[in-house]
């Protein structure tokens, strides 16, 4: 990030504070997009990438309550009797199920009555993941099931951020660069799962 001399001059309050603050949220976001997505090639090898499909859905463009199902009953119990074991998905794939009923109109998502209880996916819990597939489309992997305490991200090095005072000094500008270094990979293969679209 670049600041003015002048602003850093004649500001009333911290800005180097404030820019500490500001890279604060965009590690985050970047660190949960590359521990979901990443290849594992000069980036994490994220959960999504980790996994091995747990259930294929018969359709492109839905999903059934079977098939929800189907996909948490493909993890081992011993993983499923975790209690970090749950669901992952996208905030829209999250309103699509709590959509879905089954054959005697019973809803899949059930809301909590208990104060600290989280509401459920077929009386488990799940955690929303915005870096993950939010269209039900082609071949999508739109939901994840396991062991989530199975996937270790290791953080090498907390974030780090150094004031650049002389490297764009002739633009009268200061620069502050954030640092941070981390990993990601799924420890046991069989822990977590995906569906994915047909």
């Amino acid at each position: 990030i670049k600041v003015s001399e002048e602003l850093l001059q004649d500001a009333a309050y911290d800005i180097q504070a404030e820019i500490t603050n500001a890279f604060g949220p965009r590690f985050g976001r970047i660190m949960n997009q590359e521990c979901t997505l990443g290849d594992g090639s000069g980036d994490p090898n994220g959960i999504v990438t980790a996994t091995s499909a747990g259930k294929t859905t018969a359709s492109a463009t839905a999903i059934t309550f079977a098939e929800v199902l189907d996909l948490k009953h493909s993890i081992d119990p011993a993983y499923r009797n975790s209690p970090t074991f749950g669901f992952m998905f996208n905030d829209a794939v999250l309103l699509y199920l709590k959509k879905l009923l089954d054959t005697t109109n019973r809803p899949l998502w059930t809301p909590s009555f208990r104060d600290g209880q989280p509401d459920t996916i077929d009386s488990t819990r799940y955690w929303i993941n915005q870096s993950m597939d939010s269209s039900i489309n082609t071949a999508s992997k739109i939901m994840l099931a396991g062991d989530f305490n199975k996937y270790i991200i290791r953080i090498s090095k907390d974030m780090s951020v150094t004031r650049l005072n002389e490297l764009y000094a002739e633009s009268g500008l200061v620069g502050f660069r954030g640092v941070m270094r981390f990993d990601g990979e799924l420890i046991n293969a069989g822990a977590v799962k995906h569906m994915v679209t047909a």
